[in-house]
């Protein structure tokens, strides 16, 4: 967690004033604007899973348990209390006093239709696969469901606390296709309620004066009115916050932060989440870059790059940037390991690379994803020192996504932001599941993913995923590079707490007026 003030370099007193002005008459109208480089076309993140809808779905609708970022476990939300049955089974006993934006009564009904929905395979719900431990849902009275799981699962209460937000039964079964709901008259039970949503426009959302359920976990909003507003453009975006266009910026590279930090009347708050980034390279030669497939060359290339200077330079986040040693984070469950990445050694890099029969170096493509293009550059630059001739695709998500499938990605530099999920298994699976995303199919690795998956006893499920860790560490298939805080620079009138593992970074109900 960092927050960095200060300022006052290169900006005419004449901006002072017009950048001060504007951000006061917004808080007098308790109206917070955020500008948004993808416009968010819907407010329930299934139906458009990206971080700007995980943002707006989190502040709309609401789910069963809340994971309690603090200490790692679980606390009531809209389920007042739970039972372990057996095994496979849940009692969960819901709160009687939570109403839904438009007023009716959330009850069982509407849990056991929104998990039932989940699980039915006609929905063709992109990561459906969350769900895949769960048979079906049962409600006992008004008040009360169990959650049946097809198998023991320990990722059972994750899931209903992060992946499951409840929908009104009677509202979304009525469209004929579901995610209409989600565009044109989303009804939740969460802080804030769904004023409008267009693609020009915007979002708006509005506080919900009437939530029992807010808690510490789950803090009462502290802002009236939030417009999420579509600028694509960074620079526009900029000018914008420089001129009172708009309150809150995500801002994507240091330079930008560096920039805007200067300013007095901004404070830059940067809250590190479970993102990291990372290079992964091509050991099986899907992408025909014979090279990549020996472990002596990768090795080099890992060796060759000073993880701490080059993120230090190019990261925005300040203090809150540092090397990654592994794939996890404290906070998420079954993060073990005890091997590190192989260290920063430019003489140890020239001779792997010469003893591997490239002395002159050779050529490779770095793929960079939205996020990632300075860091790939950084990486490109220092690559070239040992005669590695890098060139960087700087891609947008939907090309990189293209060539990954198409088995056209030699390296790729990149973030990971665990889908905010608070457990290691949303990491192995999307590194070491032998699908698109998986350049080095190692079927040991695949293997044990599979049984983290199965495995209760949180012990052995560390073992498990250390075991997995330490060996894509050893064998030099992605090299974890460094923590990705989110930035955020803003007006002084506004607080943005930290501690967020929301995938954009940060949460509506965490922003307050000073």
């Amino acid at each position: 967690m960092i927050r960095l003030r200060g300022l006052a370099v290169g900006v005419a007193f004449a901006g002072l004033t017009l950048t001060m002005a504007p951000a006061s008459a917004q808080k007098a109208k308790d109206t917070l604007r955020i500008a948004f480089s993808d416009p968010i076309t819907t407010a329930l993140v299934h139906d458009d899973p990206k971080p700007e809808t995980g943002l707006t779905s989190v502040a709309v609708f609401d789910t069963l348990v809340c994971f309690d970022r603090t200490s790692g476990g679980f606390k009531p939300m809209l389920a007042a209390s739970w039972r372990q049955v057996d095994d496979r089974t849940i009692e969960m006993k819901l709160r009687d006093d939570v109403r839904f934006h438009d007023g009716s009564d959330f009850d069982a009904d509407d849990a056991v239709y929104t998990l039932n929905w989940l699980v039915d395979p006609r929905n063709n719900i992109r990561f459906g696969a969350n769900f895949d431990w769960l048979a079906k849902a049962e409600k006992i009275d008004r008040t009360t469901i169990r959650i049946i799981a097809k198998y023991p699962s320990p990722l059972a209460m994750l899931r209903l606390a992060i992946s499951a937000p409840m929908l009104p039964s009677d509202r979304h079964s009525g469209f004929g296709e579901s995610s209409d709901f989600g565009r044109k008259t989303p009804i939740g039970t969460g802080a804030y309620r769904v004023e409008f949503i267009d693609s020009t426009r915007g979002v708006m959302l509005v506080r919900n004066p009437d939530y029992p359920q807010g808690g510490a976990c789950t803090p009462k909003p502290g802002i009236g009115r939030i417009h999420l507003m579509p600028i694509p453009d960074t620079q526009t975006q900029i000018a914008q916050l420089m001129t009172g266009g708009v309150d809150l910026v995500h801002v994507a590279t240091r330079d930008q932060a560096e920039m805007l930090k200067t300013n007095p009347v901004f404070s830059v708050t940067a809250n590190q989440a479970i993102t990291f980034h990372y290079m992964a390279m091509d050991a099986i030669g899907r992408s025909g870059n014979a090279p990549l497939r020996k472990f002596e060359v990768r090795k080099a290339l890992i060796q060759a790059l000073d993880r701490a200077k080059i993120a230090a330079s190019v990261v925005p986040g300040g203090d809150a940037v540092q090397p990654m040693e592994s794939f996890c984070f404290p906070i998420q469950r079954g993060c073990a390991y005890k091997s590190r990445p192989y260290p920063y050694d430019l003489a140890a890099a020239r001779k792997l690379l010469s003893d591997a029969g490239y002395p002159r170096g050779f050529d490779v493509e770095i793929n960079a994803t939205p996020g990632s293009h300075e860091l790939g550059e950084a990486l490109a630059g220092e690559l070239r020192k040992i005669g590695v001739r890098a060139s960087v695709a700087r891609l947008t998500f939907g090309a990189y996504r293209q060539r990954q499938r198409e088995g056209k990605q030699q390296i790729l530099v990149g973030q990971w932001t665990s889908g905010g999920f608070p457990d290691v298994s949303s990491t192995t699976d999307f590194f070491f599941n032998n699908g698109d995303r998986d350049y080095w199919r190692d079927g040991e690795l695949t293997k044990l993913s599979e049984e983290g998956l199965s495995t209760l006893d949180e012990a052995r499920r560390k073992e498990i995923y250390s075991q997995i860790f330490d060996a894509a560490n050893g064998r030099a298939y992605v090299l974890p590079i460094s923590t990705k805080p989110d930035v955020f620079v803003h007006t002084n009138e506004l607080d943005v707490l930290t501690d967020s593992l929301n995938v954009y970074g940060t949460e509506l109900s965490l922003m307050r007026w000073k």
